[in-house]
């Protein structure tokens, strides 16, 4: 189920995996208790401390609430905290269909454009030459996919980085972990269409060109492109990969 390791900090992150997936997947669903100590201590092979630490774990992402008299329970969906990047992670990998993708691309379209435009405007010559190698660098690893896709989050992140928005820095990390599950999990698709570097091309000439609006502009189009091209991969996955998955 995990692997052993002597770190209690590491297999209570591992038993927080187990358990939190176990959450998002709605097999312990909003208002069950989970089991108590003793029964999770045997289940996992593990001691009541890496318990406790992986309870603690998931008390502070919202997923559980320890309560006395009461135990732990689920808490409502609407307490997670979604843009947590292990719960993110673990909803994608629990439940990667067309309806988490569609609320993925709209939250991305309510802030990348933005942020194209601010990093336009407020990005300094070092975040634009950071933007640059990372689009050099997805098109040096075209024929890699794997360090295709890693330029392609780097490429992202780097437009992030250049709003100098805290805020938008944060939600980055869910961006981060949004484009890692969904790449690793089409690459189960034989149909997945290749990466179009034109798209990428213009929001980067945009964005060097200090236009805002082209660079706002730009994102958007590549966000649908890549809408579709997630939701083309997942349509055409075998049956027996998507329940793999």
């Amino acid at each position: 189920m995990f692997e052993r390791n002597n770190s209690v900090s590491t297999m209570s992150a591992q038993v927080a995996r187990i358990i939190g997936t176990r959450v998002v997947s709605g097999e312990f669903a909003p208002g069950d208790s989970l089991p108590i100590e003793s029964e999770l201590c045997q289940a996992y092979g593990v001691s009541r401390s890496t318990i406790r630490e992986a309870v603690k774990n998931l008390a502070a992402k919202r997923l559980i609430e320890v309560a006395p008299k009461v135990g732990t329970r689920v808490l409502p969906f609407a307490n997670w905290n979604l843009l947590d990047p292990d719960v993110l992670s673990w909803r994608l990998n629990a439940q990667f269909d067309n309806r988490i993708v569609e609320d993925l691309y709209e939250m991305r379209q309510c802030f990348e454009p933005r942020a194209c435009y601010l990093a336009a405007r407020d990005g300094t010559a070092e975040d634009l030459e950071r933007i640059r190698r990372c689009f050099a660098d997805m098109l040096s690893t075209l024929q890699t996919p794997a360090l295709a896709a890693s330029a392609e989050t780097e490429f992202h992140l780097a437009i992030i980085a250049a709003t100098h928005n805290g805020l938008f820095v944060t939600i980055g990390g869910a961006v981060k972990t949004a484009l890692r599950v969904s790449f690793a999990l089409t690459q189960k698709s034989p149909g997945r269409p290749a990466m179009e570097m034109e798209p990428y091309e213009t929001v980067l000439g945009a964005i060097l060109a200090r236009r805002g609006e082209a660079a706002s502009d730009a994102m958007r189009r590549l966000l649908e492109l890549s809408r579709l091209r997630v939701l083309t991969a997942l349509d055409t996955q075998p049956v027996a990969a998507k329940i793999a998955g």
